[in-house]
């Protein structure tokens, strides 16, 4: 008997609307792992629906990453999915991220609010205090406000408030890694990361291409899923004040590295892109023997300005901090 699956929340995959999909989504999907094959004639012959249907089906299960991409006609796709176990993994792992992502949108929403506030009333020297572990305006004057309070104390009053704040860190340290994360219960932050670790390795390892010649772009994939884990892991230390530049300079690297990863740098619209154009000649490099550095094109300018930045960044940053 086939196993029944449950799930109530929807995928959190952008190319796959789970509310929209087909009412027997499921039902062929499960076929297809289990006849690992499929084709949009088989679906039609065996579930006895209409041939735009079939097609309809075909094409969620490969938005959704259960099947690959046809390339041709002649040949047949592959099953990404290719046991029933990887299939109902994938499956709770979609369902578990779609379910606890709303309560990481709206604690990142809220934390940038209060980082905005934050920057606006420091002003330019934010980034260099975060980044050198230095006190902010608002932590100067709480630390003023706790000294002016501890000077007006009696000393029967400050030694029962040494007492208080002993007990409340030995509280802290006793509790410490069973608090919430992120707004989450520290058993769905965990459920959470884990399921996002399982669906980057997986797209990362569809983006390879095993087998074949060896290409260079490969190296970059696996850099940026290695900065996307470390991003993952800096986040939820609530301790490290400035985990949230080691990110933010993180997903720069990422946004570089995106850059350089555009397959088809001739096309696509740029044009809302800044790209100095004045400073050209500072950028130029001899990765690519396959055409010349054309220093007139905006989108040439832009890819070779972001390889150059990110391997200066890396540079810097892999060695400082990113183990």
């Amino acid at each position: 008997m086939k196993e029944s699956l449950h799930i109530t929340q929807p995928m959190s995959n952008p190319a796959f609307d789970w509310n929209r999909r087909d009412p027997l989504f499921e039902a062929v999907a499960h076929d297809v792992v289990e006849w690992q094959t499929v084709s949009v004639s088989t679906v039609f012959g065996q579930f006895h629906i209409e041939q735009n249907r079939a097609k309809r089906i075909v094409r969620q299960l490969e938005q959704a990453h259960i099947i690959g991409e046809q390339w041709n006609a002649r040949h047949s796709r592959e099953i990404l999915c290719c046991c029933t176990r990887t299939f109902n993994q994938r499956l709770v792992d979609l369902a578990t991220v779609a379910r606890l992502q709303p309560l990481e949108d709206q604690w990142q929403a809220e934390h940038a609010k209060y980082e905005t506030k934050v920057r606006k009333e420091e002003g330019e020297g934010y980034y260099f205090k975060i980044a050198n572990n230095l006190p902010l305006k608002h932590e100067l004057r709480e630390q003023d406000e706790v000294q002016a309070r501890y000077e007006a104390m009696t000393e029967v009053e400050r030694q029962a408030e040494m007492e208080r704040l002993d007990k409340e860190c030995e509280k802290k340290l006793k509790d410490w890694g069973k608090g919430s994360v992120h707004g989450m219960k520290r058993e769905d932050w965990n459920a959470y990361t884990s399921a996002l670790g399982r669906l980057n390795h997986d797209r990362v390892m569809r983006e390879l291409s095993w087998g074949g010649n060896y290409d260079w772009l490969e190296v970059f994939y696996l850099l940026k899923f290695k900065i996307e884990r470390m991003i993952a892991y800096w986040e939820p230390l609530g301790h490290c004040r400035n985990r949230r530049y080691v990110a933010n300079t993180m997903r720069t690297a990422c946004r570089l590295i995106d850059i350089v990863l555009s397959k088809d740098r001739s096309s696509g619209d740029f044009d809302s892109c800044r790209v100095n154009m004045h400073n050209v000649n500072r950028f130029t490099i001899y990765h690519d023997h396959k055409r010349a550095y054309d220093k007139a094109n905006k989108q040439d300018v832009r890819y070779h300005k972001a390889y150059c930045i990110l391997f200066k960044y890396l540079e810097f940053h892999l060695h400082n901090r990113w183990d």
